[in-house]
């Protein structure tokens, strides 16, 4: 403990309760097929950082574009130009996704993204476990970052049932004072830059197996801009952090 630092145990006493929120967003599914990809992505805020100025100039710059200031980013959506993107010009969908990526650049979050190839994790109770154990081996290794926190949020749309449960196990067991929200995305914007990373991961994937959808080549032009504009430029924000 530093010189004039609080002792956690007495966080209470004195009014201050450091909060880190983590948002989960996934992409793919349980199903035995043994075919694509699984990711998982926690994006990880500590509250004491406020990100107010950085989430005013996202909707500004939203609105710029012609989208709606509260516009929630979808970036699967935006590539393929479905849901409310369909009909939409390339240059407002880019433009979009561009604009949620500079936002979670500025906004001072960091992640954790799980990427499994489904053919090496064939079935559903395999593919649960494997993500059971790497995410508890994180929180094992970065114990002493999180544990340094009274409370942790975890935001999650309750999209996978196996997901939910293995949040649910670990988390209980791990944290001191876990609270657990549903949201949708339009509610938080952390939760958009969530399906930002997982996007951004499932592309690496794609990419380092040659299996870039047409969509996705029409979208970024080459898997070399993909990687220089996008892909190496995330890597700063991977939570990188091994305290124990």
């Amino acid at each position: 403990m530093m010189a004039g630092e609080v002792p956690r145990h007495l966080h209470f006493y004195w009014g201050i309760v450091s909060e880190l929120s983590i948002f989960i967003d996934e992409s793919g599914d349980f199903g035995d097929s043994g075919s694509g990809y699984y990711v998982v992505v926690f994006v990880f805020h500590d509250q004491r950082h406020g990100i107010d100025s950085h989430l005013a100039r996202l909707s500004q710059s939203l609105a710029d574009i012609g989208l709606p200031g509260n516009h929630a980013v979808h970036t699967g959506a935006a590539i393929r130009g479905e849901a409310e993107y369909r009909g939409l010009p390339i240059e407002t969908r880019k433009a979009a996704f561009t604009r949620l990526f500079a936002f979670a650049r500025s906004a001072g979050v960091t992640y954790k993204a799980f990427t499994f190839r489904k053919r090496e994790h064939k079935g559903r109770l395999k593919l649960k476990g494997s993500i059971s154990r790497s995410l508890a081996l994180f929180l094992r290794e970065n114990a002493e970052f999180f544990l340094s926190f009274d409370k942790v949020i975890a935001y999650y749309d309750n999209g996978q049932a196996e997901i939910t449960d293995i949040m649910n196990t670990l988390f209980n067991a791990f944290f001191f004072d876990v609270e657990f929200r549903r949201v949708a995305p339009s509610q938080y914007r952390l939760f958009q830059v969530a399906d930002l990373f997982c996007t951004l991961e499932l592309l690496r994937a794609k990419a380092d197996d040659g299996s870039l959808s047409r969509a996705d080549m029409f979208f970024f032009t080459s898997p070399r801009t993909l990687k220089k504009d996008y892909l190496n430029k995330v890597g700063a924000m991977r939570f990188e952090r091994t305290l124990g």
